[in-house]
């Protein structure tokens, strides 16, 4: 090879390397802040996530957020987290993608691994009034903020009567079975299958129209949806590679089945129920809680009172839900001393998250393929629609939550905060 060609390669090499690093270094000055301000739970990183990446930023347009919103909220694991892990991916690639799922999740979960290592055996009632208020108000000014979010993607999503009508149907369903979080998928088929119905409707309507005006029994071309410049996103791997991740998501499933049941080594359990755990969650955080207290307070691993510290605790941090698990994993091995506390706390916290950033790595190179057909733009309308009549049921759950606070300063049952509009606006 002659010395010219080397000079290239090196220079091709530099280059590379100097695109990595800047991707990298874009992606840390990005998502490092989030951990520390996303106060509210899924709903708010919703609302931060579109804040950030969409208005601010212009990464990617309302449209694709909301399609890989209504995607993340249609798989296993977590939603918000699968969201942020998303936006990276798709600007910068996997490797920057698994780095910022890093930054926006490691320094919740280090908080909780060492709380559940060091004061797991002491209880929620012990934590100080301050901190519930603070929680309360918190999740005052974060409803506001949700309903913007909210209120901005129906405007731009929802200009149609069709998608109008899917998004207040998604809606009303939404708030009155708050309980079965495995409906969010329900309701991302349902839009896209009623928006294929009005496709179909519009053409057999034209195509009767044609026939009565000129005999043509062709169709006249719907208009097609526009993309908004996002057709042209890649992926630094192939639609192949998405199947072999969601084939090995399977088989790991598989074998997390058989360890949890016939292996006796505790890491290995723990490892297999929370991958299980993981795998099975649809509906995001609200659904973590009581499906963890039954695979880890149940069965006697720890005690409900630790559980509900962990708890109280978990829901007075910015950053993901799930991050619990590495709370739960330390309170798990605590009994086997320190180190081992913390590694209970990895292996629950990798176990927990690993499913469903696998299951969306494999699928996003698929919705890249078929997102550009004319069909599944129109499918895709509906599915939209449906994503905001989520993000409106979001607000109306978050709502809900509490204010807290009696008017003599006490604490007190929850109440709506729709009855006290003055603390939302």
């Amino acid at each position: 090879m002659s010395t010219e060609h080397v000079e290239k390669a090196d220079e091709m090499t530099t280059l590379v390397e100097e695109n990595k690093t800047n991707c990298f270094w874009e992606v840390f000055t990005n998502y490092w802040p989030l951990p520390f301000i996303s106060f509210g739970g899924p709903p708010m990183h919703v609302a931060l996530f579109h804040d950030k990446f969409v208005n601010k930023n212009e990464w990617l347009s309302d449209r694709m957020f909301a399609e890989i919103f209504a995607i993340s909220a249609s798989l296993p694991g977590p939603a918000s987290t699968q969201l942020g892990y998303t936006v990276a991916l798709i600007r910068s690639g996997v490797c920057a993608a698994i780095f910022a799922f890093l930054i926006w999740s490691v320094p919740g979960a280090l908080f909780l691994a060492l709380l559940g290592s060091f004061v797991g055996g002491t209880s929620s009632s012990d934590l100080p009034d301050w901190v519930l208020f603070v929680e309360d108000g918190l999740a005052s000014a974060a409803v506001a903020l949700v309903a913007m979010a909210a209120f901005n993607l129906a405007n731009k999503l929802c200009v149609k009567s069709y998608a109008k009508v899917i998004a207040l149907i998604v809606f009303c369903f939404g708030i009155s079975f708050q309980e079965i979080h495995w409906l969010s998928p329900v309701y991302m088929i349902f839009g896209g299958l009623l928006a294929f119905l009005k496709h179909r409707c519009d053409e057999n309507k034209s195509r009767e129209k044609n026939h009565i005006e000129n005999g043509n029994c062709e169709p006249t071309k719907i208009e097609e949806a526009e993309f908004e410049g996002d057709d042209d996103i890649s992926f630094s791997y192939s639609r192949s590679t998405g199947y072999v991740l969601l084939l090995l998501w399977l088989a790991l499933l598989f074998g997390a089945i058989l360890l949890k049941e016939t292996s006796d080594i505790m890491q290995l359990q723990l490892l297999s129920t929370f991958f299980y755990v993981g795998s099975i969650i649809f509906g995001g955080g609200p659904v973590v809680i009581p499906l963890l207290y039954t695979y880890v307070v149940v069965p006697g691993w720890a005690d409900s009172s630790s559980f509900l510290l962990g708890l109280a605790v978990i829901n007075s941090m910015p950053g993901p839900n799930f991050n619990f698990a590495a709370f739960c994993g330390a309170l798990v091995m605590r009994p086997f001393g320190f180190a081992q506390s913390l590694l209970g706390a990895v292996i629950a916290w990798f176990g927990i998250f690993c499913p469903g950033l696998m299951v969306k790595t494999g699928i996003l190179p698929l919705w890249r393929h078929y997102r550009g057909f004319p069909l599944m733009q129109k499918v895709f309308e509906g599915v939209n629609a449906a994503a905001v009549g989520l993000v409106f049921t979001a607000t109306f759950q978050l709502s809900q939550k509490a204010l807290a606070i009696k008017a003599d300063g006490t604490l007190g049952g929850p109440f709506q905060l729709g009855s006290e509009p003055i603390f939302v606006a």
